[in-house]
């Protein structure tokens, strides 16, 4: 009721002054009303009057005493017809607004319906709308990982296609290699057969007796012999040279001599150096083993 005032004060205001101004205009006719009645007649007059002038006189009187009764009825009856017309224009303006305030409410409601309503349809969207940019991003990250599972599955095909080319190049060049190895031992061993069989052959001939003779010869030249040499005696040397003849090394490794008589020996063959090359190149040897007997 409180809000219904609230809202509503200004026509209220206008009604109650439409009835005060009601109620001011029917005190006023009233009045008026009372001023225009007959003044009251004196109850002792000593005046002589003619009969019919009397009996004309009472008929106005009364005539306009009808006359104002008519008057003043007529006035209250338009008075209450007003006050009617007036209470129904107050109560169609109250049933008017009244009918305004429930307008404005239902109004109110049915805009804060199509607000929700408007609302709810953009939470929907923008649900609709988060929903499917996760979508499109899920998608997004699927086709991504699905690119990055395609490069390493061809960086992983183009390592193993690279490891095969390297694999069968290494085998190829271990075949390569294989051959050129398997062809050089053959070679090898043909020209060791061949240096073979012509050592076998040299040996055959006695060139190699004949090389080791020299050489010892040398040595026994170069020997100096110690006091302490007994007669029978029989050394065996092992000496290291060069191509060239060099001796490297020499060192007696039995021997039924002294150690004087040993390092005598170990002198005569560096003494010998270089020593004589072989007669047969195929018979050469860095290392040869001598058996040094001298002539008692």
């Amino acid at each position: 009721m409180a809000e219904y005032f609230k809202q509503n004060w200004k026509y209220l205001s206008g009604a109650a002054l439409l009835h005060a101004l009601f109620a001011g205009v029917f005190a006023l006719t009233m009045v008026s009303m009372s001023r225009n009645a007959p003044p009251p007649q004196l109850a002792i007059q000593a005046v002589v009057v003619d009969p019919s002038v009397i009996a004309a006189t009472s008929r106005r009187q009364q005539q306009e005493q009808q006359e104002q009764k008519q008057r003043a009825e007529q006035q209250a009856r338009e008075q209450a017809a007003e006050q009617r017309r007036q209470q129904e224009e107050v109560a169609r303006k109250e049933a008017e607004q009244r009918a305004e305030a429930e307008r404005q409410v239902e109004l109110k409601q049915r805009e804060e319906q199509e607000q929700r309503r408007v609302q709810e349809e953009q939470r929907v969207r923008e649900q609709q709308e988060a929903e499917r940019k996760r979508a499109d991003e899920a998608e997004r990250q699927k086709q991504a990982e699905a690119e990055r599972q395609k490069r390493v599955e061809a960086e992983r095909k183009r390592v193993q296609e690279i490891e095969r080319k390297q694999k069968e190049e290494a085998q190829r060049r271990k075949q390569a290699e294989d051959a050129r190895a398997q062809a050089t031992r053959e070679s090898e061993l043909q020209k060791q057969l061949a240096e073979e069989e012509g050592r076998m052959e040299a040996e055959n001939a006695g060139l190699l007796n004949q090389y080791i003779a020299q050489i010892v010869q040398r040595v026994e030249r170069n020997w100096n012999r110690p006091p302490s040499a007994r007669p029978g005696l029989e050394c065996e040397i092992r000496v290291a040279q060069t191509p060239g003849g060099t001796v490297l090394s020499a060192q007696v490794t039995r021997c039924n001599g002294d150690a004087a008589v040993k390092q005598s020996i170990e002198a005569a063959v560096m003494r010998s150096s270089p020593l004589p090359p072989p007669p047969d190149p195929r018979l050469f040897e860095r290392n040869l083993v001598l058996i040094f007997r001298p002539a008692d």
